[in-house]
């Protein structure tokens, strides 16, 4: 018979030895990079001041033209007020923090189709259902709501989201 000690390090490595590859890994199921950008000039436009999530200090940093720069050389401003549009960068940035807010949330509501948008805290914020500073910023059903939903859905309407934006100064 063997010392006990001997069996439990031959365990540890059979156990070692059997643990699935990195890309085995769980993975999180996000809505399309690709067609993000007319949501996030929505999100910049009513929730990215500096004063809002325009700001290092939210959990949900939004970048872009209206107010926090990745770049500190670029001012807050769009070019049609002088300055220079969200970057490609800027976009990535805050849609890197939108959907890693709640992983798993935006996971099931993106692989519902979107059926449940109001799951994820963002849009329940949003929709003043759950307490937020900013107050009430999308209605159910109106074009900006439908514009994140649609996203969420996979169906991205990019002039729904522009007319949005337009409605809303």
């Amino acid at each position: 018979m063997r010392p006990r000690w001997l069996v439990v390090p031959a365990l540890a490595v059979a156990v070692a030895c059997s643990a699935p590859p990195e890309d085995a890994r769980i993975g999180v199921t996000v809505p399309d990079r690709a067609s993000f950008g007319s949501v996030g000039k929505l999100l910049d436009h009513r929730c990215g001041s500096l004063d809002c999530h325009g700001s290092t200090s939210r959990n949900l940093q939004i970048f872009g033209c209206e107010g926090l720069r990745l770049d500190p050389n670029d001012t807050p401003g769009c070019r049609s007020s002088g300055g220079k549009d969200t970057t490609p960068a800027e976009f990535d940035a805050t849609f890197r923090s939108l959907v890693g807010l709640e992983p798993a949330v935006m996971s099931s509501v993106v692989q519902g189709k979107g059926a449940h948008p109001e799951l994820l805290t963002f849009v329940r914020k949003a929709r003043n259902t759950e307490a937020h500073k900013g107050g009430k910023l999308f209605t159910r059903g109106d074009d900006q709501d439908n514009c994140v939903a649609k996203w969420l859905a996979g169906a991205t309407d990019a002039a729904l989201c522009d007319q949005a934006r337009t409605e809303n100064p």
